[in-house]
């Protein structure tokens, strides 16, 4: 991929689904991918919309160094430099004008929540809310491989909870709390942390951990728990998947790639009495939990770092253009 060069057109905002694709385009390419305008959020370690000290990623994203070339952009793209020109579609202001002549090789990214009304047009589209049935090309989150190895520092953390969940709670998903109090009531070891979301004016909510200590905590459990926020696709999902722990998640109905096979890799459920039975199956040791937890971890590094998801991006856009 070493001739390949990409644009990849930013928002200054964090947003989960073009950061972590423009991670895994930085280290398959290096400099031939250019972040325009420099997205320095990414270099500052940060992931989320709200990101204090304790919840940074340091030295994640690969350094600039002064090798990223960002000069003369309108004549290189009217040219022809970039095989590909990927914009965060929070940027992509010819959306709603309605621009006409746009260079070859446009790729919109979704990664909103909730799935953007993008017109159709010269352009391929990426959603990280989709089922495949859209036209869209289904694009997920991932973990970066900085990150899985994070978490797995802790893998030799001794287990004392029965199942972990640490999150936030929103109007679009106080499903999570009902969840988390019903898992309270049946298991009262778990370690269950539900708090609001950060905010500008509270950015560390009372009860909530910074990163390093939440991925600490959650390798004490043995059981780890996925549950929708706003949107189905959620970065715990994946930061769950790299656990020494079993991975029980919620049922999604989003397509990923490469899945995650329920029964061998994961664990799934859609109503009380299958979470209790798959959290019961794992405490009650009447499964081999230590082959899915090496098994789904194996699958999580060959299908789902973010620079497998920006190979498979760019396998699907040779296809598409």
């Amino acid at each position: 991929m070493s001739d390949l060069s990409v644009l990849f057109m930013t928002h200054p905002y964090p947003n989960y689904v073009p950061d972590l694709l423009l991670h895994g385009l930085r280290k398959l390419l290096g400099p031939a991918l250019v972040d325009y305008p420099r997205k320095e959020s990414l270099y500052r370690g940060e992931l989320m919309g709200v990101t204090p000290d304790n919840q940074l990623c340091p030295n994640w994203f690969p350094p600039d160094d002064g090798m990223i070339d960002r000069d003369d952009m309108p004549a290189k793209i009217s040219r022809g430099y970039f095989r590909y020109i990927i914009c965060d579609a929070r940027a992509a202001g010819f959306l709603q004008r309605g621009d006409t002549q746009l260079p070859p090789g446009m790729v919109v990214v979704d990664g909103e929540d909730f799935p953007m009304k993008i017109p159709p047009g010269p352009y391929a589209i990426c959603r990280r809310e989709t089922d495949g049935s859209d036209f869209s090309i289904p694009l997920p989150m991932a973990l970066p491989e900085e990150i899985l190895r994070w978490i797995q520092s802790y893998d030799s953390m001794p287990k004392a909870y029965s199942v972990g969940f640490l999150g936030s709670f929103s109007e679009f998903c106080e499903e999570r709390k009902d969840i988390a109090h019903e898992i309270a009531r049946r298991y009262p070891d778990s370690l269950l942390r539900t708090t609001t979301v950060p905010s500008g004016e509270d950015p560390n909510p009372e009860g909530r951990f910074g990163r390093n200590d939440y991925y600490m905590n959650l390798q004490k459990c043995r059981v780890v728990l996925n549950l929708r926020g706003a949107g189905a696709d959620t970065f715990r999902f994946w930061e769950n998947a790299a656990c020494n722990a079993v991975h029980l998640s919620q049922r999604m109905s989003l397509y990923i790639p490469d899945d995650f096979v329920e029964g061998r890799h994961i664990l799934r459920f859609s109503t009380s009495d299958e979470l209790y039975r798959a959290v019961d199956a794992v405490l009650e040791n009447t499964m081999d939990t230590d082959r899915m937890i090496r098994e789904g971890r194996e699958h999580l590094a060959k299908f789902h770092t973010t620079t497998a998801r920006a190979r498979y991006l760019l396998d699907r856009l040779e296809n598409v253009f």
